[in-house]
């Protein structure tokens, strides 16, 4: 692929009512390359993969998809090949948070962590950080907890801990999966032109609760970038 300039990062387009794509350096067992990743609006027209079966015929409605809706993209990937031919994947889930704990035929209880309670979509990037922060939170709990008994009432208390974090991820997340608020559009726009602003949306990415409220509200949105305005990086 074509290297982004001036420097190597991630690129992403969102193409509404189509979907999002991006576009990642990466290194593979034979060296650098890029990652791509369609993430298309179900039954949308980039919900096409499901007659893909060859790594040839997946390559090949990727460049299509870049050329039909992201032509500047599309410009970096005309001469693009395969790593190798596992190089390649595709598939759907449904985003859901689940009850935390789950009963075993012996009549112990299991406490979920990571994907298994809380799956969101990748379009944030917040699978791992997520199995981190649950991680962290549950360690925590286990050393308080000392000798007494890791019952259902513990493991709720320790899930609602997590869950304070972690609804902020799905709610964030979540609201880059549907057409795009009002104040978001705003807010993306804005960052264009305010490196400040620019700078909080992608540190985000970082800790999620960081979105609250100003991402989920006009007034907030109006607010944020008011007091950013004029103001540099």
């Amino acid at each position: 692929m074509v290297p982004r300039k001036p420097f190597a990062a991630v690129s992403f387009n969102l193409v509404p009512g189509v979907g999002e794509y991006f576009v990642f350096p990466a290194l593979t067992t034979t060296g650098p390359c890029e990652i791509m990743v369609f993430e298309g609006v179900p039954g949308g027209p980039m919900d096409c993969w499901s007659d893909v079966h060859t790594p040839e015929e997946h390559l090949a409605k990727s460049k299509w998809i870049l050329d039909t809706f992201i032509p500047l993209e599309g410009e970096r990937c005309r001469d693009i090949e395969l790593t190798d031919d596992k190089g390649i994947l595709a598939g759907r889930f449904p985003p859901i948070v689940r009850k935390p704990i789950c009963k075993l035929p012996s009549g112990g209880l299991a406490l979920g962590m990571g994907d298994v309670v809380a799956a969101n979509d990748p379009i944030t990037g917040q699978g791992a950080n997520t199995a981190s922060q649950a991680a962290s939170i549950y360690l925590q709990r286990i050393l308080e907890r000392g000798n007494k008994p890791f019952d259902a009432q513990w493991m709720h208390q320790t899930f609602d801990l997590f869950w304070d974090y972690a609804q902020w991820v799905v709610k964030w997340t979540n609201s880059l999966l549907v057409p795009s608020a009002p104040q978001i559009l705003q807010l993306m726009g804005a960052a264009s032109q305010i490196p400040l602003l620019a700078r909080k949306i992608a540190n985000g990415f970082n800790n999620p609760p960081d979105y609250s409220p100003w991402w989920f509200d006009q007034a907030q949105a109006d607010n944020v970038i008011k007091q950013m305005v004029g103001t540099t990086a």
